[in-house]
């Protein structure tokens, strides 16, 4: 029973970890698109699948701090104090087929919130981050149906050695009426000139190669999922007017990030997709199960491309990460 929330709680930790990583380029800020991929996978017990595909929009900006003034002075200063405060803003659109219900339904994921660094020029990298969102298909948006779920992050990044960094925090969701806070413990340790592994504890692996200054590619085994909030159109045995559904596997793949010029970077993943599971419930009862069915294997895949706003520096700069920042890794 544990294992659930913590798997929950890894996810969430990843998906915000990676809004993190954008807001920590030097280039001070972002807009990017997206495109993902999801090809149907087949239910094991009863006909159909489970498969998503569509667009997204991304924007961080920052608001207030003097990361900007600090960077340049990097190679001159062995411990710099920096601080940045930065907006940001996801929009998603995915057209989902779900094998049991008649028509596609199109889901909207929209999410806005702030984020904070901080470095005191010693051992800790402080991170923050408030958020508020939507998960809705858009019927029950129509309805006026929807709900919006809250999260947040505090996380410590404390640098023990030039090669090895730890981080631990917390990580807190208000989704659907379920608050779920959790602790957090992850590690990132720099095992050659070019090669990084980072975990977060139980669940998720990143070995990174560092291939030259523009380019970089990542192995990763992580949690895949979300929670949706569907429209129940006589489609469940409930009188509830939404339904909740929640999808869990797991994501074995690549990643290959590319700066192909001074303001434009490329990223692209591809990985297999396995032990999902899709379970649709009450939407104020989890444990009020409607229906649940396992999937067979299959494949996700994304490309996005980036333009930094405010870039100063040449293509040849591209971060591990964002560490490369503290010069500790």
């Amino acid at each position: 029973m544990i294992a659930k929330p913590i798997t929950a709680g890894i996810l969430l930790f990843i998906l915000s970890h990676s809004v993190i990583a954008q807001r920590l380029d030097p280039a001070g800020g972002s807009i990017g698109i997206s495109y993902t991929l999801q090809p149907a996978q087949p239910f094991k017990d009863t006909v159909g699948g489970f498969g998503i595909h569509g667009w997204g929009a991304h924007l961080s900006l920052p608001l207030l701090g003097n990361r900007h003034q600090i960077l340049p002075q990097l190679k001159e200063r062995e411990r710099p104090h920096f601080y940045q405060v930065s907006a940001h803003a996801n929009f998603e659109s995915y057209r989902s087929g779900i094998g049991f219900i008649t028509n596609d339904r199109t889901i909207y994921q929209a999410s806005a919130g702030l984020g904070w660094l901080s470095y005191n020029g010693k051992k800790d990298i402080l991170l923050a981050d408030l958020n508020i969102g939507i998960s809705s298909d858009g019927l029950a948006i129509q309805s006026h149906d929807e709900r919006y779920r809250f999260s947040g992050l505090f996380i410590v990044n404390h640098i023990q050695n030039i090669s090895l960094t730890w981080q631990y925090g917390l990580i807190f969701t208000y989704a659907y009426g379920r608050p779920l806070p959790l602790p957090v413990l992850g590690m990132r340790k720099k095992i050659s000139r070019n090669w990084t592994v980072a975990a977060v504890l139980p669940v998720s692996l990143r070995f990174t190669d560092r291939l030259n200054k523009n380019m970089r590619i990542d192995f990763l085994l992580r949690p895949s999922g979300n929670r949706f909030q569907l429209q129940n159109q006589h489609n469940f045995n409930t009188g509830s007017p939404t339904v909740y559904m929640q999808l869990k596997q797991f994501q074995l793949g690549a990643s290959w990030l590319y700066r192909f010029a001074p303001q434009f970077s490329i990223e692209t993943e591809a990985g297999l997709l396995a032990g999902g599971k899709l379970r649709f419930t009450e939407p104020d009862d989890a444990r009020s199960v409607l229906y649940q069915t396992t999937m067979k294997p299959g494949f996700r895949g994304r490309v996005s491309l980036r333009y930094h706003l405010f870039s100063k520096r040449s293509a040849g700069d591209l971060p591990d990460n964002g560490t490369d920042l503290l010069r500790g890794n």
